[in-house]
């Protein structure tokens, strides 16, 4: 594997990320050196993600999810009969089926206080006048970890992943979910 010039043995990159990170700052223009340092800090949990304070960078990846996942119905409070036929085809299941599979109740959906915050504080920066827990709560709002974007828990993609949402602060990024796997109130709500 080579960078600029840089060449590294691929199982002595793949074995030490930082270190090579380390190594190719000297190689990287400072925009890159910020996009690096930016990225480390939100899968460390220091930094909100970029998504959730930058409208243009939430609305490239919810598009994102749109065309590679079928990320929708546009409208959730809606029938959308069309929309879940669609998706039950993908997921080889019945329209009501799919209606129970939900960013809500998705493994990749996040709403710890924490990423609640960033997403309240994203909102006030806009400078919109606006309540933020409004639309936060409107929406029924959290983070898609999968496409890296403000997500509504009423929709759904073909990326849904069974057990969440991500609900404690000490979630780390690598356990499935801190839910606890209880779908009886989607089921509920469904009926």
């Amino acid at each position: 594997m080579s960078f600029r010039g840089l060449v590294c043995p691929l199982f002595l990159c793949e074995n030490s990320t930082n270190s090579m990170r380390i190594a190719m700052t000297g190689l990287l223009e400072p925009s890159v050196k910020i996009e690096i340092e930016i990225q480390s800090q939100e899968k460390s949990g220091k930094a909100c993600p970029v998504a959730t304070g930058d409208v243009e960078v939430n609305l490239e990846n919810r598009q994102k999810a749109i065309d590679k996942a079928n990320y929708g119905p546009m409208n959730p409070n809606e029938a959308n009969m069309d929309y879940w036929r669609e998706i039950s085809k993908t997921w080889r299941n019945s329209p009501v089926q799919a209606k129970k599979s939900r960013c809500g109740n998705c493994s990749a959906f996040i709403q710890t206080p924490k990423m609640l915050a960033c997403i309240e504080s994203g909102l006030e920066m806009n400078g919109e006048e606006m309540d933020a827990w409004e639309v936060i709560d409107a929406g029924d709002l959290g983070y898609c970890e999968v496409f890296d974007f403000k997500c509504a828990s009423k929709r759904t993609c073909e990326a849904w992943i069974a057990g969440g949402p991500i609900t404690e602060d000490e979630y780390d990024g690598n356990d499935k979910s801190a839910s606890s796997g209880d779908d009886a109130e989607v089921d509920a709500e469904e009926a």
